[in-house]
């Protein structure tokens, strides 16, 4: 970068100089000692990137360079540099064009470097911007003042376009009347007095009638800042006073408004684009995190929503040291552990481990994690995603055990061994299992680690030889008896299986080598040939497996069992191996006489004459398309419901993603109705677990009668079904297909246990494309009109409409603006009188908060407070209500008006608040009101719930001096013992035991009750919501003097409040 520093102080200068040589080598720096050195230097066109300035020259002024510079329009950056606390020379120099200003002192050589890349930067960027014409459209009926404008901006801001209008009425015209239409300008230049509405009324027109966010700068006369702050307050951006350099500072401006209200759509879209991320979390089956890396330390610093749901443990409780550790399985704790000391090595890495979830099951957890590193190369943070592949995992170890069985036969290991492998893996798949094997009926168990407990087992797994007899048993002990779930049970059998097949095989093994006269007995295939490969003699079992009979493959070659899966290398391997070694184990596949294909593990052997010659060649085959099949059953647990045997969610996504792209290529229609039980919950805490599995085996059984085949019913989980129709002609044939479903529910449910059951079902369509383009959108809008179902009624079914999920949309935009009211000063407060009923004298007035909203105008209460109540923001706006009550109440005793006492309600989470009484305490003394004079109510609930704690609050309170008093009394449970321990003053009839006076008599009762009850503790009573004389006379002979409500006053703005007690004061004084 090259910088002319214009410096007439040559000590300062040579600083400079040697600082920025020694710090900042790529700075070039030129040095002037006077403006018109400088000039001659600035002469020459692209000699400088950025100009250095002195405000104090011998022949001049820093700002005059400056404003050389702007007028030629020279492509360079200037910074200025001021005396020490020189603000107003800082401003002047911004507001003539400067791009940064540095004072002068102790810091400023240390600072300069960084303030002169970032002013060259921002400048470049500006240039950038002014490629860029601004559409300025100007309103100003001045034609002095128009001439004077647009020359000037002709001159040093060119790339401002103006269009002139004279009036109000023309700039109505020019801008559009929908917020949501495209606008042909982009800022809005308004002189204050206008012919016909000014500009203040303009504005508001703009703001509040139309919702346009065009930027808006208004000029105005000097002297005129109560003007400009109304104008900022009704939504200008900003203003301008026409003092005499007011047009250099117009081009700055415009483009700080402009850009200002640029970013503010920039940050609305990325709310938006948050809203939808965290939906989409919301529903994704994959934990998204991040992780902080330290030398001895690697904590969580976030975790998605979505680990409540697929974890059972909330970001919460994920965020808390060492959570991830302490879940992690024993035996993978280690290998997890140092995996993660090893992520700062960087890059992406994946470790597979196991976790214990907060039910207490394991799950396997596929960690993938990005290391992220900073420009110098040094890793700080991860990100990284967690993928339950339990299901997987668990069809990966059942190969494990089944290739580890198969190995151990192939090596002769003993069958103690292997069955004690069997047990050992399956309680590494479910440790909360203990296993035994037993072989016979009367064996003794083998099991993988301690005796199994002497209570009778949980669940008990025969399994059998290949001639279907039982040959022991799998015997499973829960910790904490239980029966197994489908998965485990489909575990257990499959283990079952594989332990009857290593029996079997050790068995058969075990008498070959006993007597090979006997292998007939053998369930396995045994067949012998001589070297040239002629069949000589085969078992029983091999012509039971193979299908052909002992007549038809002798003296032929095995080769006509092969099935061609494997090619003619397998084949060369097999023979190498048998001539090198004596011997070949593996599994093939060959056919059976029938031409069905089957697996087979085949052990071929050398056998050798006395001589020690080779002679003939022995095959065992055993037959394993029973664990094939276990292994597809294991596939359909992934994609099936294990209860009623339907697709289960992942399928039928997969289908609905298939029909979405079918749909898509044919411009055809696609349906899903998502069904939901009524009241389902009622039957399994009624009648038990096990009689809701049996209804839901049989509901999906009927229900899948009547589906199409080429439409899908799945089963999500719980009581929750999807039905996928594809092919929809019309939205009708959706709503017929979801009324034969209701109908299909209509006939009762016999359960085995012999009750009669009805169920019903309230469904939700949604129809593609009309309701969504994606699999997650259908199915979220099926779910969301199903709800709406619900909601009218049961038993029915509803499409989905965009107003469905409008409420839910209307509601996070209200949570949006009433963060930024408080900001805003958009609330106010109102106030109702509390008098004396027998005479009409006021006694005090009660605050209430009401949103003045500058989009929506006011808002009702009902509507944002219990939602601040809610979100929390109750607690900063109930501190506003109560400071700005006490302030308004300080002002009317200082005014002689009145001294009333104020009453303030307080809500249930500032009462929660700790330093409430030295919040109040605070707020008495800042506004200067009497603590007398304040009053706050509080409702029963908010005591009642906060127990002991409560009346030590309310003891801190009294000591301060304010009265309490109990809002809406007789809502709540508090008992008179209670009640008599609180340190109140009052009591306040609620409402709704006012408003059917006279007419209601348990509502009189009720109130002279409250009455008596106050009169008997010696406190006073005031009624809410008293609107009729009745109501009025009434109170007063019960003995309740003091009263509210729409009879004495509507709630009022501070300034007709104010007016009230004006005329009240009047008549008292007229009085005397």
């Amino acid at each position: 970068m090259r910088v002319l520093h214009v410096e007439d102080n040559p000590v300062d200068a040579d600083l400079t100089r040697r600082r920025l040589a020694r710090r900042a080598p790529d700075i070039e720096l030129e040095q002037a000692s006077r403006l018109s050195e400088a000039l001659e230097h600035l002469g020459t066109p692209g000699r400088y990137d950025l100009a250095l300035l002195d405000l104090r020259l011998p022949d001049g002024s820093g700002l005059d360079a400056l404003a050389w510079i702007r007028e030629r329009r020279l492509p360079l950056a200037v910074v200025v540099l001021t005396g020490s606390g020189d603000q107003d020379a800082a401003i002047a120099a911004l507001q003539a064009g400067a791009d940064d200003y540095l004072s002068k002192g102790e810091r400023t050589l240390e600072r300069l470097p960084a303030t002169l890349r970032d002013a060259w930067r921002r400048f470049r960027l500006a240039q950038t911007r002014q490629a860029r014409p601004l559409r300025v459209l100007y309103a100003e009926h001045n034609p002095a003042d128009i001439d004077l404008t647009r020359r000037h901006l002709a001159r040093y801001a060119p790339h401002i376009r103006l269009t002139m209008v004279q009036d109000a009425s023309q700039i109505l015209e020019h801008l559009p009347a929908d917020p949501h239409a495209l606008a042909e300008f982009d800022l809005l230049l308004l002189d204050y007095r206008l012919p016909g509405l000014d500009a203040l009324e303009t504005i508001k027109i703009l703001r509040a009638e139309r919702g346009l966010d065009i930027p808006i700068i208004m000029v105005s006369g000097q002297g005129n800042e109560e003007v400009a702050a109304r104008a900022i307050h009704l939504g200008a951006n900003d203003s301008l006073s026409k003092h005499s350099g007011y047009l250099h500072q117009l081009p700055a401006t415009l483009e700080k408004a402009w850009s200002l209200a640029e970013l503010g759509r920039e940050r609305a879209n990325l709310r938006a684009t948050s809203e939808r991320l965290e939906l989409a979390l919301a529903t994704s089956p994959v934990i998204l995190y991040s992780r902080r890396l330290s030398p001895d330390a690697w904590p969580l610093t976030w975790v998605s929503e979505n680990s409540t749901r697929l974890l059972g443990y909330s970001p919460t409780l994920a965020l808390q040291p060492g959570w991830w550790a302490s879940r992690l399985h024993p035996e993978d704790r280690e290998t997890a552990l140092r995996w993660l000391s090893e992520l700062n090595q960087g890059g992406e890495r994946v470790c597979a481990y196991r976790l214990i979830d907060a039910q207490g099951r394991v799950r396997w957890i596929q960690d993938e994690v990005t290391v992220l590193e900073t420009d110098g190369g040094a890793t700080h943070e991860t990100t990284g995603a967690w993928h339950d592949v339990t299901l997987t995992k668990i069809a990966e170890q059942m190969r494990e055990i089944r290739l580890a069985v198969l190995d151990a036969l192939i090596d002769t290991q003993s069958l103690t061994e292997i069955l004690g492998e069997i047990a050992m893996r399956l309680e590494r798949l479910e440790p909360d299992m203990q296993v035994c094997i037993q072989i016979g009926l009367d064996g003794q168990p083998l099991s993988a680690a301690k005796p199994p407990p002497a209570r009778p087992a949980d669940w008990v797994a025969p399994f059998k030889d290949g001639a279907g007899q039982t040959i022991g048993c799998l015997r499973v002990h829960y910790a904490e008896s239980r029966a197994p779930t489908p998965i485990e049970r489909e575990l257990i059998e499959e283990c079952a299986c594989i332990a009857g097949l290593a029996v079997t095989r050790v068995r058969a093994d075990t008498r070959l080598r006993q007597a090979a006269t006997v292998f007939e007995s053998t369930r396995e295939g045994v067949i012998i040939t001589d070297l040239n490969g002629q069949i000589l003699n085969v078992n029983r079992a091999f012509t039971e497996i193979s299908g052909y009979s002992e007549p038809e493959v002798l003296g032929r070659n095995p080769r006509l069992l092969r099935s061609n899966r494997q090619d003619q290398s397998f084949y060369q391997s097999m023979w190498a191996s048998l001539k090198t070694t004596g011997q070949w184990q593996g599994e093939i596949w060959n056919r059976r006489k029938s031409g069905e294909l089957y697996p087979q593990i085949l052990t071929i052997n050398t056998v050798a004459d006395s001589q020690g010659r080779p002679s003939h060649y022995v095959g065992v085959m055993t037959d394993i398309s029973q664990l094939k099949q276990s292994e597809a059953r294991l596939e359909h647990l992934v994609h099936y419901d294990p209860l009623t045997n339907l697709p289960n969610r992942r399928l039928v996504q997969s289908r609905l993603q298939h029909a979405l792209e079918h749909a898509d290529r044919r411009g055809g229609r696609v349906a899903v109705l998502f069904v939901d039980l009524d009241r389902f919950k009622n039957i399994n805490d009624s009648l038990g677990h096990p009689a809701g599995d049996t209804l839901l085996e049989s509901l999906a059984q009927r229900l899948s009668q009547r589906v199409r085949e080429d439409d899908t019913l799945a089963r999500l989980g719980g009581d929750e079904f999807l039905v996928l129709l594809e092919n929809l002609q019309r939205p009708e044939d959706a709503a017929g297909v979801a009324q034969t479903l209701l109908d299909l529910l209509q006939d009762p449910f016999y359960l085995p246990s012999g009750h009669e059951l009805y169920v019903g079902a309230s469904i939700g369509i949604s129809l593609y494309p009309d309701d969504g383009r994606t699999v997650t959108d259908l199915i979220q809008h099926a779910d969301v009109a199903m709800y709406q179902a619900k909601e009218e009624g049961r038993n029915t079914y509803r499409f989905y409409t965009p107003n469905l999920t409008e409420t839910a949309q209307e509601r996070l935009g209200l949570e949006a603006r009433l963060h930024r009211a408080l900001a805003s000063e958009e609330f106010v407060l109102h106030y109702q009188a509390q008098v004396d009923m027998r005479d009409g004298q006021l006694i005090g007035c009660e605050a209430l908060v009401r949103w003045n909203s500058a989009t929506e105008g006011l808002v009702a209460p009902d509507r944002f407070i219990p939602l601040a109540e809610e979100t929390g923001l109750i607690v900063p706006l109930g501190e506003w209500v109560l400071r700005q009550a006490c302030a308004q109440g300080q002002s009317w005793r200082a005014g002689g008006l009145a001294d009333l006492t104020v009453a303030v309600n307080l809500s249930g989470r500032q009462l929660r608040a700790p330093d409430l009484v030295e919040r109040v305490t605070r707020v008495l003394e800042e506004t200067g009101l009497p603590p007398a004079r304040l009053k706050l109510e509080l409702t029963e609930s908010m005591i009642m719930g906060q127990g002991e704690r409560a009346l030590d609050l309310l003891r801190g309170l009294k000591r301060l001096g304010v009265r309490l008093s109990i809002d809406d009394f007789g809502t709540g449970y508090s008992s008179l013992a209670y009640l008599k321990r609180l340190p109140i003053d009052e009591l306040k009839i609620d409402r709704d035991f006012v408003r059917d006076i006279p007419a209601d008599s348990s509502d009189m009762e009720i109130a002279a009750t409250i009455i008596a009850m106050a009169r008997n503790l010696r406190l006073n009573v005031i009624a809410e919501g008293v609107e009729t004389s009745e109501q009025c006379d009434f109170l007063i002979r019960q003995g309740c003097m003091a009263g509210q409500g729409y009879l004495f006053g509507r709630p009022q703005p501070a300034e007709d409040f104010t007016s009230l007690l004006s005329d009240h004061q009047t008549a008292k004084h007229a009085y005397r």
